[in-house]
C-alpha cells in the first residue's frame, strides 16, 4: 500500500512540473514615467528704466536766402519727401532768372557773330584779301565770345538754383513738430522756419547710470512698453550710447531704435525699457529631475525612437524654488524625466504616463 502511494505521489509531482514548464513567463511591462519637454529661455538680471519716445531724425529747416515768408505748413502736419513746407517771395529771384536768361541769349548771339567773322576771314586769307593778324584777331574774338557764353550759362543756372531756394522742401517723410515764424515775416538765411521730425523711425531714449556701462549694450535687445498703456509693448535695439556723462545728472544717454512703425506711440510719450543683463540661454526643468553620474549632475532624457531613457550630464546655472535652470547639456525638444529618477536606469524602456509637454 505504501509503495502504491509513493508511486501516485511521484506521478502527480511529475504532472505538476510538466504543467509549469508549459506555461510562458509573462513579459515585464515598461515603467510609466512623468516627463516634460523643455524649451530654452533667456535668463539674466532684469534692469528697467523710464525714458521717452523721440524721433530718430529731427531737422530744423531754414532757407538759403533772405525773403518775405508767404507760405508755411501748419504745426503737426504730416508730410512726404519732396512736399513744399514753406516759400518766400519769388519776385526778386524771378527777375534774376530773367536777367541771366537775357545775358545768356546775348552771349549766344555774340558767339554766332564771332564764328561767322572768323570763318569769313579764313576764306579771305586764302585769297590774300586779309592779313594774318586780322584772322588771329577774329579767332580770339570767337574764343572770348564762347567764354562769355559759358559765364552767362553758369549765371543762368545759378539764378535758377537760387529760385529753387525760395521753396523749402521736405527731405524725408515726417511730421512738422515745431514752427518758429509766421507768414508775412521777413526771414534771413539760416533762420529756423520749422522742425521736421521723422515719424516712421523712432527712438526710445533713456538716461542710465554709470554701472550699466559695465555691460556690453551695443546691439542689445530692449523691451519697450508705453507707461500709460503697459499692454502696448514693442522691441528695439541699442544703437547709440553717449561716450560722456551728463554734467548735471551724471547719467549716460542710450538710444534704442524701435522695430518698424509703432502705431499709437506719440512722440514724447513716457515709456519703460527692460533689458536682461548678462543674458544666458537656459532650460527650466523641475528640480525633481536631477540625478547624478559619479561626480557629475545629470538628468534622464526620453528617446522616442527607442522608447528608452538616456542619462545625460548637464550644467546647472542656478536653482529657483522647485526648479533648476540648466545652461548646458540640453536642447530644445528634449523630453526630461521629472519624477522617480532615483529608481530609473540608463537604457531602461519606459512609457510616458503624463505628458506635460506644452
Amino acid at each position: 500500500m505504501l509503495s502504491r502511494m509513493l508511486v501516485c505521489t511521484a506521478g502527480a509531482f511529475a504532472m505538476f512540473l510538466t504543467a509549469c514548464s508549459d506555461e510562458t513567463t509573462p513579459e515585464k511591462t515598461p515603467r510609466a514615467i512623468r516627463a516634460v519637454t523643455v524649451k530654452s529661455e533667456v535668463l539674466g538680471e532684469t534692469f528697467s528704466q523710464t525714458g521717452a519716445i523721440q524721433p530718430r531724425y529731427e531737422t530744423p529747416m531754414s532757407f538759403r536766402l533772405d525773403g518775405l515768408l508767404v507760405f508755411r505748413v501748419e504745426n503737426g502736419s504730416t508730410v512726404k519727401k519732396g512736399d513744399i513746407l514753406a516759400t518766400v517771395e519769388k519776385t526778386p529771384s524771378l527777375i534774376n532768372v530773367s536777367s541771366a536768361s537775357a545775358q545768356m541769349d546775348a552771349a549766344k548771339s555774340d558767339v554766332a557773330l564771332a564764328d561767322i567773322t572768323a570763318a569769313r576771314n579764313w576764306e579771305l586769307i586764302a585769297k590774300n584779301a586779309v592779313s594774318r593778324a586780322q584772322v588771329q584777331q577774329s579767332d580770339a574774338n570767337l574764343q572770348a565770345a564762347k567764354s562769355k557764353l559759358e559765364v552767362a550759362t553758369a549765371a543762368f543756372a545759378s539764378a535758377e538754383q537760387t529760385l529753387s531756394y525760395t521753396e523749402l522742401k521736405a527731405g524725408r517723410d515726417g511730421i512738422i513738430s515745431g514752427v518758429s515764424v509766421n507768414e508775412g515775416q521777413v526771414v534771413t538765411t539760416g533762420q529756423t522756419i520749422l522742425t521736421l521730425s521723422s515719424n516712421t523711425e523712432l527712438d526710445a531714449v533713456f538716461d542710465v547710470p554709470e554701472q550699466m556701462l559695465s555691460e556690453k549694450l551695443d546691439d542689445t535687445e530692449v523691451e519697450v512698453s508705453l507707461l500709460s498703456n503697459p499692454a502696448l509693448v514693442t522691441r528695439g535695439k541699442v544703437r547709440e550710447v553717449t561716450p560722456s556723462a551728463d554734467t548735471a545728472t551724471r547719467t549716460y544717454r542710450v538710444k534704442v531704435t524701435l522695430e518698424g512703425v509703432v502705431e499709437g506711440v506719440p512722440m514724447g510719450a513716457a515709456v519703460t525699457g527692460k533689458v536682461i543683463l548678462s543674458p544666458k540661454r537656459v532650460f527650466k526643468v523641475p528640480a525633481s529631475a536631477l540625478t547624478s553620474r559619479g561626480q557629475d549632475q545629470a538628468v534622464f532624457i526620453y528617446a522616442p525612437e527607442t522608447k528608452t531613457l538616456q542619462a545625460r550630464i548637464v550644467k546647472i546655472e542656478r536653482y529657483a524654488e522647485n526648479n533648476m535652470f540648466i545652461s548646458d547639456g540640453l536642447a530644445d525638444g528634449d523630453i526630461v524625466a521629472t519624477a522617480g529618477v532615483s529608481k530609473l536606469r540608463d537604457g531602461e524602456a519606459v512609457t510616458i504616463a503624463k505628458d506635460e509637454r506644452p
